[in-house]
């Protein structure tokens, strides 16, 4: 059983009337809520940006005085460890009572300049002691810190010894533990852990920091560039570090939306800063949501209740002004529906008002169609076919021609019939530009220019799209300068309106129809001319010169200067003879000038591969230059890439022959450097004048191919000597360091300690006893 409501029913008559209703109602609705979203979302982000805009200056402010602070320990802490009495107690093997007391005295001096300084150690690796601020001489073992001998001690944690944040354990309180950063100053790294240890009270050193505002519940944190944790108001896990460091960027300062792991969202600021160029610290600070938004909830209601009177309002307009828009379509509706003697809606026809009115539009428009596309196919692609097989094609008879002229409607002369030929320039690079469906529109174009250029002449013409890069024009003109000039004219026409440029050819007058053929390859034929003329020439056939077709090849005495000058390597004269044989190829035609061209690049080829210990590349190869032929179309394009070309090669040439030249001098140089070990003398100058070179110039020359410095290499072999001597005899140390060469022992001291980390005398007890244990051994 249906129900039926009785208000209802005028409404269905005119579902129309309803739509529009309907989409009034739709865009009200929408602008309304747009307009409601974007008033809460723009108060939320003013707030929200101001707030992060405040907090973030704040934490700037506050991450550089707290920087500032770090870098004055730090400073202080350096300074500090250059005092000569803690330098000199920390290298000590042995030290009196009262010089113990005097260190602990600069320890407690060191303490006090600062309220931020914990406290001060100096450790004495050659004692194994350790001298504290707070407990005075201690041994190292029974150290209360541990911790920081044990990262001194390893070579992995020693690497990091500037500002490491940790947590100590302090004596004499219970061991209460504190968070501290450590600052280490070591006086023989790598030798030893000999060292000034300067520890900074983390939560003393925060205090500007945890100042900065008053939210509730708010958390700071700061990082360093290893994510370990400098400091935080509460404690934290790796994975809460993590996710810190993943919403963080680091050397920037900001301020996002944050929502950590099951909590709420959060504002988060974060800032960096940079210890002295040591270490980069991050600050971060958040601030739960509510604390800062709290407000807002009052503001969105209140808007929520205006957007609702709005909009009641604003729907009463809509249904007013329905009323009036639709009148007009119903007046339009009917007036169509008589015109076309229609039957009304509801009576077998849509009872929609505009579909109705869709439906009669769209059979017009569908009855247009089709008759457009049987005239086009009739009377334009039909002519078009024909045209295009009249030229690529051989027809047998006069008379089959004249029919197909008579078929689609072709009126042209026979007397003066010929045939021109636009010819698109650059076409690879206007393949690459133009996909198939835009060049064939672009042929199109230049077909109707042509037409509207040349159809104001008293000669008949037809256009053809031949496709690819060209469209040819059959037309019944006699050979006169005025229709060179329309033909000159319409190219420039196209350059300008399409920005295309195009090379003309104009062929000579056809003997018979049936020749139109062989006249249409001759006219193509002729475009071929702008390879040596250059493109956006104009050609007529009945005016060019007829020149002898010989081939021009490279005279004896200039392959001569060209293999002398390939010889020194001198580019110039190469092309300068190149562009001298190019003149007389211009006057060539066509295909004697491209075969010209050719012949004198496989000459310059083989002189070169003579002249080359390398094969010569694949841009040398007979393909890769027709291709470049084909690409460039011009002989004024290829030119320069083939001197491009020669250029490349001969610089290749001389640099692998001069390469060769500097690995002969490194082996002269090496060799006279073992035979004059011994002598005190031997230096780059004596090298450079052994081999008649300058001493700067040999500098050079040796450090960029070996990758060292002369005297590098002198020492080495010397000390290489000097070992194998102090481990083969008994000799004294002095006398073996004079016998190779060196004559001050300090400087052979130091480069030995620098290289060995030992000095002789423990190299000789080390390695000599040693080899006497192996020998034992193998015995």
């Amino acid at each position: 059983m249906k129900f039926r409501l009785p208000l209802l029913a005028p409404l269905k008559r005119h579902p129309t009337y309803m739509k529009l209703i309907f989409y009034f109602v739709s865009a009200n609705i929408l602008v309304l809520g747009i307009s409601f979203v974007l008033l809460y979302w723009q108060s939320s982000k003013t707030l929200l940006e101001e707030i992060g805009d405040h907090s973030e200056s704040l934490l700037v402010n506050g991450a550089r005085n707290t920087a500032r602070l770090m870098e004055w320990a730090l400073e202080f802490s350096f300074s500090s460890s250059d005092d000569s009495t803690l330098k000199v107690y920390a290298l000590s093997d042995q030290y009196s009572d009262f010089e113990t007391f005097e260190v602990w005295s600069k320890l407690m001096n060191i303490k006090n300049a600062n309220p931020s300084i914990d406290s001060v150690y100096l450790i004495n690796d050659y004692t194994n002691t350790v001298i504290d601020s707070r407990l005075g001489l201690n041994d190292a073992e029974a150290f209360y810190d541990q911790d920081i001998i044990k990262r001194l001690r390893d070579p992995d944690t020693a690497d990091h010894s500037v500002l490491i944040p940790r947590t100590l354990s302090i004596p004499l309180i219970g061991n209460k533990p504190k968070d501290v950063i450590t600052i280490v100053r070591f006086y023989e790294k790598g030798s030893s852990i000999s060292a000034l240890v300067l520890n900074v009270d983390t939560h003393n050193l925060m205090t500007l920091l945890q100042n900065n505002s008053n939210y509730a519940k708010r958390l700071i944190t700061v990082l360093n560039d290893r994510d370990e944790t400098v400091f935080s108001s509460t404690p934290l896990n790796q994975e809460q570090i993590a996710e810190f460091r993943s919403h963080s960027s680091k050397g920037e300062s900001g301020w996002k939306i944050f929502q950590p792991r099951n909590q709420g969202e959060q504002l988060m600021v974060y800032a960096d800063s940079s210890i002295k160029g040591i270490q980069d610290w991050t600050f971060i600070e958040t601030i739960p949501m509510p604390v800062i938004l709290g407000k807002i909830t009052v503001l969105r209601n209140t808007s929520m209740f205006l957007f609702f009177i709005l909009f009641v309002a604003s729907l009463t307009a809509i249904v007013l002004i329905s009323k009036r828009v639709y009148s007009p379509i119903q007046e339009l509706i009917s007036r169509i529906m008589r015109q076309h003697q229609a039957e009304k809606p509801g009576e077998g026809h849509n009872t929609n008002e505009l579909d109705y009115l869709s439906s009669v539009f769209t059979s017009q428009r569908n009855q247009i169609h089709e008759l457009t596309e049987q005239w086009r196919h009739n009377k334009i692609l039909g002519r078009e076919r024909f045209l295009r097989d009249f030229l690529g094609d051989i027809y047998h008879s006069v008379e089959e021609i004249g029919s197909q002229f008579q078929e689609w409607g072709i009126d042209l002369p026979e007397d003066h019939l010929s045939v021109a030929i636009f010819r698109i320039d650059q076409f690879s690079q206007f393949s690459k530009t133009y996909t198939e469906k835009d060049r064939l529109l672009l042929r199109f174009a230049i077909s109707n220019i042509i037409e509207e250029s040349l159809q104001s002449t008293k000669y008949g013409l037809q256009t053809v799209d031949m496709g690819n890069d060209h469209v040819a024009v059959v037309l019944s003109a006699p050979l006169s300068e005025e229709f060179t000039n329309k033909l000159q004219v319409t190219q420039q026409l196209i350059e300008q309106y399409l920005s295309i440029g195009t090379t003309v050819a104009w062929g000579r007058t056809l003997p018979s129809l049936t020749d139109m053929h062989e006249v249409y390859m001759e006219t193509y034929e002729l475009t071929q001319e702008r390879f040596r003329l250059g493109p956006g020439s104009l050609f007529v056939k009945a005016w060019l010169a007829d020149v002898p077709g010989e081939l021009y090849h490279l005279p004896v005495d200039k392959e001569r200067q060209i293999a002398q000058a390939i010889s020194k390597g001198n580019a110039d004269v190469v092309l300068e003879i190149i562009r001298s044989a190019v003149v007389k190829l211009r006057i060539l035609p066509y295909f004697e000038c491209k075969m010209s061209l050719i012949t004198l690049f496989m000459d310059i080829r083989r002189l070169m591969q003579e002249h080359s210990s390398q094969p010569l590349p694949s841009s040398w190869g007979l393909t890769s230059f027709e291709n470049q032929i084909i690409q460039q179309e011009t002989m004024e394009n290829v030119v320069p890439w083939m001197e491009a070309l020669v250029t490349k090669t001969l610089e290749d040439i001389t640099a692998a022959r001069s390469q060769s030249k500097n690995a002969a001098l490194i082996e002269q140089a090496d060799q006279f450097i073992e035979e004059q070990l011994t002598d005190p003398n031997l230096s780059a100058k004596m090298l450079a004048d052994h081999l008649d070179l300058s001493v700067n110039y040999f500098r050079s020359l040796y450090k960029a191919e070996t990758n060292q410095s002369i005297t590098d290499m002198i020492s080495a072999k010397r000390l290489n000597y000097i070992c194998q001597e102090l481990l083969a005899s008994d000799s004294p140390i002095e006398q073996i360091i004079h016998n190779f060469g060196f004559s001050s022992l300090n400087t052979f001291y130091s480069i030995f300690k620098k290289v060995y980390g030992m000095t002789p005398a423990q190299y000789r007890r080390l390695y000599k006893n040693g080899n006497a244990v192996e020998r034992e051994i193998n015995r």
